[in-house]
């Protein structure tokens, strides 16, 4: 009798296993990491820049980036994350993530890194934001400047509106991220509103090739919208 109550009891373990870790590996079969790039800004905060692309047919929310810093043995170091930057990917619609390893004592031992996402399932977001870029330019300091209108068409207000950058590099990887909120931020139904973001870090937009500006609100999101960096 004792055998067999061991017997089930190693069963459900290794069921209870097995099912944590294909619920951990379907959620990561929702997202595709694209892009990814790193470097170290001039405070020893090490900076690690993608994309992710939800290839799954369910919108994803709350989605966290997360990173862990290896050293040359493999050991880990320490271990970040951060939220993405829309609040709600649809499938097949991209966010840039940014993580920062913000230990300048130990940044030098890393060597190598890992990526994961998490997040939950939620409502699709309309795509009732139009976005149009009016100006961008660079200044002697090595900000990046873009300026433009988001538009709502759907039938109620677009709350906390911001209109998110992300710069590419000549081989397409995401070397920095901007942010700006529209003005007013709450933006009526059927009107616009400008918006003016900055790039700020210097070190790597002189790096940029080309840029995309994707908004986003409480209730509705943009398609992105795609340039070359003038």
């Amino acid at each position: 009798m004792k055998g067999k109550i061991l017997l089930f009891g190693i069963l459900f373990l290794f069921f209870m296993c097995f099912t944590t870790l294909n619920s951990y590996s379907s959620l990561q079969d929702n997202f595709q990491i694209n892009r990814v790039s790193s470097y170290v800004d001039e405070n020893e905060i090490m900076h690690v820049f993608g994309e992710l692309k939800n290839i799954g047919n369910k919108s994803m929310t709350n989605v966290t980036a997360g990173v862990i810093f290896l050293d040359s043995e493999g050991e880990i170091i320490n271990e970040y994350k951060r939220s993405a930057e829309l609040r709600t990917i649809n499938p097949g619609f991209t966010s840039p993530f940014e993580v920062l390893f913000i230990d300048p004592k130990t940044v030098d031992e890393v060597k190598d890194f890992k990526l994961y996402v998490n997040g939950t399932e939620t409502r699709s977001q309309p795509i009732d934001l139009k976005i149009r870029i009016d100006s961008s330019r660079q200044d002697i300091f090595g900000f990046y400047f873009i300026n433009g209108v988001i538009f709502n068409s759907g039938p109620i207000s677009a709350n906390n509106s911001i209109a998110i950058a992300t710069l590419y590099d000549t081989e397409g990887r995401v070397i920095a991220i901007g942010r700006g909120l529209a003005e007013p931020k709450d933006i009526t139904s059927n009107s616009g509103a400008s918006f003016g973001l900055a790039i700020v870090d210097k070190l790597q937009t002189h790096k940029g090739k080309s840029y995309s500006v994707v908004a986003d609100s409480d209730v509705y999101v943009s398609k992105p919208t795609a340039t070359k960096k003038k």
